[in-house]
């Protein structure tokens, strides 16, 4: 496995292109990733991945890391990445592609989740596989595995009932979070989580809705005071690669992918997310930030508030030619039977 930096991305290019490195393994798979060579699904996925993969294949199929947007383009262009052959494998989240994935984000609806990703990775899986296999034509699933619970962090100002969203600004990372923020009285404002700490630091923004996980390592504590700690939503993190990629493997190496894949395979993935929580959220205590509960009667109001954002992912789904209301159906039994509340 290789991590490539950009100092050595234009040699190692044109070294992969020659017949001499055609020569040295069967088969070669690029991975591009638009997260840090130090994030945690590099460190406990892509990187370890490639390992797992070279080892089990006896060094047959040979599989390159990109972190970092290494090979160009911005995270909304990793997909036609990988449809066009320019890599085999991306890592994407659903709403950075707008349009293409709205099915899986509905996996990241409000209060659609089960609050661990060790429970919300199987369940993400199993929706997708039992209902979305027209959104995911052409391409061959390695894991969809989520966050840990998302929640809300202010600066300045305490959410505590719905009253206090009104004249609030909200980072939102997708369209129909976005719709939830709104019903909830907020403004959405979407922003690549790059541009977040610095937008907290001058006020362009109230607050955020992340998981706790990646608070710490963009020491997000720093620039917010309150956090409404209840789950409202988890991010789903798609690790996809080419249909074409996979079917021109021989089927011993297709073997090797299939068994570092699937539900099983999210599910350790999700594992590991959970054990960042503890931490980040300690890390945000000790910071001297507040954390909040909510009482079940404001969650009840809450939960009222962001229906029009059911709606809007019901209609979405109905226009792209899938029966909306069943599949939220099935979203709320499968995510019921991991554990939702």
């Amino acid at each position: 496995m290789r991590i490539f930096s950009k100092l050595a991305l234009g040699a190692t290019v044109a070294l992969y292109l020659s017949p001499l490195a055609l020569a040295a393994q069967e088969v070669t798979l690029r991975v591009h990733s638009f997260g840090s060579p130090a994030s945690l699904d590099h460190t406990a996925h892509l990187d370890r991945w490639a390992e797992k993969v070279e080892a089990d294949s006896d060094g047959r199929i040979a599989v390159e890391v990109y972190p970092s947007l290494q090979l160009g383009g911005s995270v909304a262009d990793l997909v036609s990445q990988m449809e066009d052959g320019i890599v085999d494998i991306i890592w994407t989240l659903p709403g950075f592609t707008p349009g293409r994935f709205p099915g899986a984000q509905g996996l990241e609806l409000p209060f659609m989740n089960t609050g661990t990703s060790a429970t919300m990775s199987p369940a993400a899986m199993e929706f997708i596989e039992a209902n979305l296999a027209k959104e995911f034509e052409g391409i061959k699933i390695i894991s969809v595995h989520a966050t840990d619970a998302a929640l809300i962090h202010t600066h300045g100002k305490p959410i505590r009932a719905l009253e206090d969203f009104q004249g609030m600004k909200l980072r939102v990372a997708g369209r129909f979070i976005g719709e939830a923020v709104k019903g909830l009285g907020a403004t959405p404002v979407g922003m690549g989580l790059g541009d977040v700490y610095e937008a907290l630091s001058r006020g362009q923004v109230d607050g955020m809705l992340i998981n706790w996980a990646i608070t710490q390592p963009f020491r997000f504590y720093e620039v917010t005071d309150y956090h409404t700690d209840y789950p409202l939503f988890q991010s789903m993190l798609m690790t996809l690669m080419s249909q074409d990629s996979y079917d021109r493997l021989p089927d011993d190496l297709k073997a090797v992918i299939d068994a570092n894949s699937g539900i099983e395979y999210a599910t350790r993935m999700g594992e590991i997310w959970d054990t960042a929580t503890d931490p980040a959220r300690q890390a945000t205590v000790d910071a001297g930030d507040e954390i909040i509960t909510l009482s079940d009667a404001e969650i009840a109001r809450w939960k009222e508030a962001v229906k029009p954002a059911y709606d809007a992912w019901i209609a979405e789904m109905d226009s792209r030619g899938y029966d909306g209301a069943a599949l939220f159906q099935s979203l709320q039994e499968i995510t019921a039977k991991y554990g939702r509340k």
